[in-house]
């Protein structure tokens, strides 16, 4: 009787090996189907990660580009500011010039007056 009891439990106890076997490959089965619905997502999120840098970079450069053009221009009228301040000063040396030498000759003409008239 002994020997059939051990018989009956050995059996029990493959049978339930059995069934949890069954359990850890259905379970492999599973995880192995969610490891590829995840692989699936990361594939698109890398993709969508690498459009968006394109995108970005793209965007830099375009910016880049306006910020040199900015810069040429800022640049172009800090010349042209540059250019009317000397010529400002050109005219105004010129009129400082011109009022001098009117000082000078009326100066010389109030001289000669003064030379030519007679002393009391």
């Amino acid at each position: 009787m002994t020997d059939a009891v051990d018989v009956r439990f050995l059996g029990e106890q493959m049978r339930q090996m059995q069934s949890d076997i069954r359990q850890v490959r259905s379970d492999q089965l599973r995880l192995e189907s969610e490891q590829v619905q995840m692989q699936d997502r990361l594939a698109r999120l890398e993709g969508k990660v690498d459009a968006g840098f394109e995108s970005v970079g793209d965007r830099l450069e375009r910016l880049e580009g306006r910020v040199y053009r900015l810069e040429g221009r800022v640049e172009e009228g800090f010349r042209a500011i540059d250019e009317r301040f000397r010529s400002m000063e050109r005219s105004i040396d010129a009129r400082f010039d011109q009022v001098f030498q009117t000082v000078a000759t009326n100066t010389q003409m109030l001289l000669e007056a003064i030379r030519g008239r007679p002393s009391d």
